[in-house]
């Protein structure tokens, strides 16, 4: 994907309250058990993001790999996305996140429509208190914005609520957005369908030390790794097997 195609959808996700990276590479072919990936702290990932162009294909392509069926998740209105989601144990989850179809969306959105296969571009942190991350990032000479709400309703009609934090500077697609659900809300890890769990994530970039040092002042302790190009690595273990994107 060229440098504005990718910009324009890294802008319609952060309006979305979510984060993209490496939306130019597909998913990697799923690997022998001995090469999954266990690298890191993987206990502060609250949610990772694959985007696709048809939220249905999103869904069986995902089913084929990891023999679990993301369940409709919601739309996000204004916005001109919707989402599938699956559980992946201890308060994690996975989230396909396509256009909606009823909606137009903007320059963006049309990046998502091209999106032919499940691709890895985003991650969110977990946070139980946004205000004193800002002021630690902050504090360590991170440039953040300011701490949004965001909702949605579920199909059965009950209301999920957060707030989230972004980074401004470091500005780098690799980095996560950080979510702090509220206190009424199920968390999706705990509602949606349950079979695959979280073993491995861990952003490859030419420039690690700064990736490093924005997340250290977070406290999250995912792995950062050097390599030619941004990108990210997902590892999963699913009943089909582990499974790498």
């Amino acid at each position: 994907m060229i440098a504005n195609a990718r910009s324009a959808l890294c802008a319609v996700l952060a309006l979305a309250g979510l984060a993209c990276a490496g939306a130019g590479h597909p998913p990697a072919e799923e690997r022998p058990a001995m090469e999954s990936i266990h690298t890191g702290d993987i206990s502060k990932v609250d949610h990772v993001l694959l985007g696709i162009g048809d939220l249905q294909k999103g869904i069986d392509e995902l089913e084929s790999r990891t023999g679990v069926r993301a369940a409709f998740g919601g739309v996000h209105p204004g916005r001109g996305t919707q989402n599938a989601l699956i559980s992946l144990g201890e308060h994690h989850y996975l989230e396909i996140l396509a256009p909606n179809p009823k909606e137009k969306g903007g320059e963006g959105v049309d990046q998502l429509r091209g999106l032919t296969v499940l691709t890895p571009f985003g991650w969110a942190a977990r946070a139980n208190d946004l205000p004193s991350i800002q002021r630690s990032l902050r504090g360590h000479g991170a440039q953040t914005g300011e701490i949004r709400p965001g909702a949605r309703n579920r199909p059965d009609g009950t209301r999920l609520a957060w707030k989230t934090l972004e980074y401004k500077s470091p500005a780098s697609p690799l980095l996560p957005f950080f979510i702090e659900w509220d206190h009424a809300s199920a968390h999706p890890s705990a509602t949606s369908p349950a079979g695959c769990r979280l073993t491995g994530l861990f952003p490859e970039d030419p420039n690690p030390a700064v990736l490093r040092d924005a997340l250290r002042a977070a406290d999250v302790g995912v792995e950062v790794r050097e390599g030619r190009e941004s990108r990210i690595h997902l590892s999963l273990a699913c009943p089909k097997g582990n499974v790498d994107f």
